[in-house]
């Protein structure tokens, strides 16, 4: 049954994670475990995926790592690696999201976040998107509403939050380390190359149409330069948006984004 935790401080982000069958993994732990689980053809054919996504992040890399550890049922040691970035992610947009709010969860992966949000905030509406057919597979095995792929560009309900959880940005790499050093790239510069990489502003374009009038985006991206979001923002508000950066405790900042005047 759903349940309200009252306060946000009362929400327990871990053990709702811990109770969900997801346990916090360094990484050289996840694998061990993906190996005990896997026959070695499987285990090659994770292997290789992962090594491919690493070596080259695109969008074709993404599908194909994720789309692997989703069809050899893995899914749940490789985000034991992110237990930590799950709870705080969790924490937040618990703090964020009203009882009875109407949400779409774009990047829905495993399903943790709706999990939580389906048992503590009871959405009168939760809808889920994600891209790689596997995913998609695995979050309608547990019952949860789909948006079709691609999206409808005319959608029949429009949503008081729209949840970004990495789901924008993580596929590009920062090879040359721009983004990791406040001298690598001006204020001036940042947005512009910010939307050149990660193309923000032209993804969230397509989720426009399925905002209510006063809804918000609520975006989550792990970036290790702390000015990486307020210059996404700056982007943001030159591509028509509102948007500022929310923190509730230091390196737990997201972007809330709301349509413009």
């Amino acid at each position: 049954m759903p349940e309200d935790t009252g306060s946000p401080d009362d929400f327990d982000a871990r053990a709702e994670l811990l109770r969900q069958g997801l346990a916090p993994l360094a990484w050289k732990d996840s694998l061990a475990a993906i190996k005990a689980k896997l026959s070695p053809a499987d285990m090659e054919r994770f292997t290789r995926a992962h090594k491919n996504f690493v070596a080259y992040r695109s969008e074709s890399t993404l599908t194909r790592f994720y789309g692997t550890v989703f069809a050899l049922g893995v899914y749940r040691e490789v985000n034991g690696y992110r237990f930590a970035r799950l709870a705080a992610v969790l924490s937040d947009a618990l703090a964020e999201i009203p009882a009875g709010a109407s949400i779409l969860d774009v990047g829905a992966g495993g399903g943790f976040v709706a999990a939580a949000l389906l048992r503590h905030r009871a959405p009168r509406n939760y809808v889920v998107y994600d891209p790689v057919p596997a995913v998609r597979d695995e979050l309608a095995a547990q019952g949860l509403s789909l948006l079709p792929h691609p999206p409808p560009s005319s959608p029949d309900s429009r949503f008081d939050v729209i949840l970004c959880v990495d789901s924008l940005g993580e596929i590009n790499s920062d090879d040359d380390g721009t983004l990791l050093r406040p001298e690598g790239a001006t204020p001036e510069e940042l947005p512009g190359l910010l939307e050149q990489r990660y193309g923000f502003a032209y993804k969230l374009a397509a989720w426009k149409p399925y905002l209510a009038p006063e809804g918000r985006i609520l975006l989550w991206e792990p970036f290790a330069y702390p000015e990486a979001l307020v210059a996404v923002a700056r982007q943001l508000e030159l591509s028509g948006w509102k948007a500022q950066v929310r923190s509730r405790a230091p390196g737990r900042n997201h972007l809330e984004i709301r349509t413009g005047p």
